[in-house]
């Protein structure tokens, strides 16, 4: 009898231990769960140099637990020459800020950004002062940061580093990237945003550049006409041949443009968003001979 008690107390309090064992466990698995997802990270755009020495579009993984301005300031240090950071870039690109250059503060207020960097921000060359500035700007604006004021050590910059090219108080993509001219007067200047193609022989990525030239063409033929051209510069790729306008409309709300023959995918790509990049409209829808094909809002194209 005293046996059969003592191993019925054994035998209790054994599952006792088991279930409080399982219940501990179930526990531990949830704080891991828990911490494993607020280590999640986010896609975000960057835009820096190139291999080829253009300001191009690339991407790098952010912790999604950043604020706004701890986010804009990781994605900075991250484009700052000889930081342990570099190594989150594609290998086909290079941080564009020079060395040892901080980041002293980010600022938000609605849809404006103020960053004040450390001195060594005027460290950079002055054949790449004015691509940096460009990279900023590309990199920080999106559809909610509209505009940038830039610091150094608390003192508004002015000027494009080491020239005397003025800068507007609020930076915005109106400054341009990549800039061409092809002007010879001074009537009937367009400036377009095209998007062009890099390759860094597995993958194909964003290259915008802006060209101001003599046309006095609606906008949107500039594009056609300058994606089905033969690129002088090797290191640009278009992808589109012989592709010809057969009619296009364009509204505050919608752009349809009909075309002569079908889009790959990577075609089409350069299409909308060198469109998206020129118009202030919502919706762009492209049809082939008069069939609607492809249809893509301006959400799209930003995310």
């Amino acid at each position: 009898m005293l046996k059969k008690k003592a191993f019925n107390r054994i035998f209790i309090t054994t599952i006792i231990f088991f279930i409080v064992f399982t219940l501990y466990s179930l526990k531990e698995v949830d704080k891991k769960v828990e911490v494993k997802t607020n280590n999640e990270k986010n896609e975000e755009v960057i835009y820096t140099l190139n291999d080829d020495d253009y300001i191009s579009k690339t991407s790098v993984y952010v912790s999604k637990a950043l604020t706004l301005e701890d986010k804009i300031r990781e994605k900075l240090e991250i484009m700052v020459s000889e930081n342990n950071k570099n190594a989150l870039l594609p290998s086909y690109f290079r941080p564009i800020l020079p060395e040892n250059t901080r980041v002293l503060d980010v600022t938000v207020e609605d849809s404006l950004v103020k960053i004040n960097f450390s001195k060594e921000f005027m460290d950079v060359t002055e054949l790449q002062s004015e691509k940096m500035i460009e990279a900023i700007v590309y990199t920080i604006t999106d559809e909610n940061i509209l505009g940038i004021e830039i610091y150094v050590e608390g003192a508004m910059l002015k000027y494009v580093p080491h020239t005397k090219k003025a800068l507007p108080t609020i930076l915005t993509k109106d400054i341009g990237i990549n800039k061409t001219y092809e002007i010879f007067s001074s009537d009937d200047i367009s400036k377009v945003v095209m998007t062009y193609y890099g390759s860094d022989e597995n993958d194909l990525y964003e290259v915008p550049v802006t060209k101001y030239v003599n046309d006095n063409r609606e906008k949107l033929e500039i594009i056609f006409d300058e994606l089905s051209k033969v690129v002088l510069d090797k290191n640009l790729i278009t992808l589109l041949e012989g592709i010809e306008i057969n009619d296009y409309k364009i509204t505050n709300k919608k752009i349809s443009v009909d075309i002569s023959s079908e889009l790959k995918e990577e075609e089409q790509n350069l299409i909308f968003t060198s469109l998206f990049n020129n118009y202030d409209t919502d919706l762009i829808e492209i049809l082939v001979n008069g069939e609607k094909k492809y249809e893509k809002t301006k959400k799209d194209i930003e995310n």
